[in-house]
């Protein structure tokens, strides 16, 4: 047992080294020899550490790039004016973000930021799983299934990579079979050969062939998986999300359907414990619990598939953007440096944090969000400040859940009755729309079905409830900013009171599109660099 995990470590190792695509130092480097896994039980164990993304942070300061966070000009404590620039280089979008980020010691962790290189890793896991299927001894159900959730990962990441440094899908006046994407590693193999980057279309083509097969391995061999682990429903859910951004509705619809018939369940955040008297939703069972949010594994019924980025613990959790944003902790004199933007709030039909009436309307704005509480007395009576910041939506971090499912199809219905003018297809996706609704608003009032016939601004309504759905939960917010036609962003921003200055992203800026890191593209000549 000890020398098979001792093999297996030496493989891992062997496997990181691979993973610097194109990188003819890199590659004089490596071993000549491999210690190859010899039972399915080692690749499963290989996949688990190097082909899923536990406690790997994708990008933290990504939610920085939105209009979902703003800076905060008032009083603030010194070490909230350094957290603030450090997140300076991603709030202004600037085209140096991955060095300055890097430079900035103590807010994120450097190996994090080159995000090029961590995904690139973690495919690397993926395809030495694959090359390895058929070479080790176990139950081929097991290997089926293994290779399923391998193929479906791998489409994982080329999906955050495509739509990190390429172009969007439906981006006005670019074709996607010329626009630049990025390079397609398929196999383990050592080559000394520059990889150039493939197009965004195919990608997006690799990216669908891999989640059909692997999709179909995995329906086909069942096996018993928890929430962590990839499965053919997940995969739907990623077809019918790539389709959404391609435009192409039907395939939208059709694969959106494939989920919801077998998982149609909603979490009701109603069965969630509420802080008595006010119901505040933020405690579970009196105890603190700010973990207790929709990627909640005992909670959340609607999870297919989760992972906990670095940062995240059990029992409460960290500001995904910046770790040390609540350390030291705020109160109604000091403004974090960062927070949940006004226009976010904003979305949510909610009751005031300091209105302790019954009704509190939409329940995300305290279970999706985190909102730290400053109690004069608990009880009989509640006085309190607080502040906002991006939540981490809890244990699991990010995922795929069966809300964004319903709301791919109600987006792809409502393009459809847009383009036709069929009423039924409005009609489909307002069903869909209250679906979800009734299960983030509080049940002591009776809730209002909305009924919207105007097209246009039935997709805007849409729009609002995804952004009102997936705050600071992975990369959602950004990529359907890309998809929506790039609109622009401004952002103000303040390191002390009555400083400040205006970063403005132009619509339609090349900067929606992130810049290959420096270090990537000195070590690949054949890259071409984002404008």
């Amino acid at each position: 047992m000890k020398k098979t995990t001792h093999h297996i470590y030496i493989f891992v190792l062997f496997i990181l080294l691979l993973s610097t695509i194109g990188c003819k130092k890199f590659l004089e480097e490596q071993s000549q020899s491999e210690i190859r896994p010899s039972t399915i039980q080692d690749l499963v164990a290989l996949m688990t550490g190097e082909g899923y993304p536990y406690r790997t942070a994708m990008f933290p300061a990504l939610n920085l790039l939105t209009d979902d966070i703003q800076s905060n000009v008032g009083p603030g404590l010194e070490s909230f004016r350094a957290v603030a620039i450090k997140g300076k280089s991603a709030f202004g979008w600037s085209p140096t973000m991955f060095e300055d980020l890097t430079l900035s010691t103590g807010l994120i962790n450097s190996t994090a930021v080159n995000i090029w290189q961590t995904l690139y890793t973690k495919i690397a896991g993926c395809n030495t799983v694959l090359a390895n299927i058929n070479k080790v001894i176990g139950s081929d159900n097991v290997k089926q299934h293994l290779k399923g959730e391998a193929l479906c990962m791998r489409a994982y990441y080329y999906f955050m990579l495509v739509n990190f440094f390429g172009k969007p899908y439906n981006a006005p006046g670019v074709n996607p079979e010329s626009s630049l994407g990025v390079p397609l590693k398929l196999n383990m193999e050592v080559t000394d050969s520059l990889f150039s980057r493939n197009s965004v279309a195919a990608v997006y083509r690799q990216m669908e062939t891999d989640l059909k097969e692997g999709a179909l391995l995995m329906e086909n061999n069942v096996q018993n998986q928890t929430l962590y682990k990839f499965t053919p429903w997940a995969a739907y859910a990623m077809l019918s999300r790539l389709y959404l951004y391609q435009e192409k509705w039907d395939e939208a619809i059709v694969y959106a359907d494939k989920v919801i018939t077998v998982k149609p369940t909603l979490t009701n955040l109603n069965t969630y414990k509420q802080r008595a008297p006010g119901g505040y939703y933020m405690y579970n069972n009196g105890v603190v619990d700010n973990a207790n949010r929709i990627y909640d594994p005992v909670l959340s019924k609607e999870i297919l598939w989760m992972y906990r980025p670095v940062g995240i613990g059990t029992g409460g959790s960290s500001d995904e953007v910046f770790p040390t944003v609540i350390s030291p902790g705020y109160d109604n004199n000091n403004n974090p440096p960062y927070s949940v933007s006004d226009a976010l709030l904003g979305l949510y039909e909610s009751a005031p944090m300091t209105d302790t009436a019954i009704y509190l309307g939409d329940l995300r704005s305290r279970i999706y969000v985190n909102t730290s509480l400053y109690f004069a007395s608990f009880f009989p009576t509640i006085t309190y400040g607080f502040k906002f910041i991006p939540g981490s939506n809890g244990v699991g971090g990010s995922g795929i859940r069966t809300s964004e499912v319903y709301l791919n199809r109600a987006e792809a219905k409502i393009q459809k009755f847009i383009a036709t003018g069929n009423a039924t297809l409005r009609d489909e996706a307002l069903q869909d729309l209250n679906k979800l609704r009734t299960h983030r608003y509080d049940i002591r009032k009776a809730y209002e079905l909305v009924n919207i016939t105007n097209g246009a601004t039935l997709l805007t309504f849409c729009r609002n409830e995804r952004r009102r759905e997936f705050p600071f939960d992975g990369e959602h917010r950004w990529f359907d900013l890309r998809r929506y036609g790039m609109p622009e962003l401004i952002h103000q921003y303040a390191e002390t009171a009555g400083s400040g200055e205006t970063f403005t992203l132009p619509q339609g800026s090349n900067r929606y599109t992130l810049p290959i890191p420096k270090v990537v593209l000195e070590r690949n000549a054949k890259l071409a660099p984002n404008p």
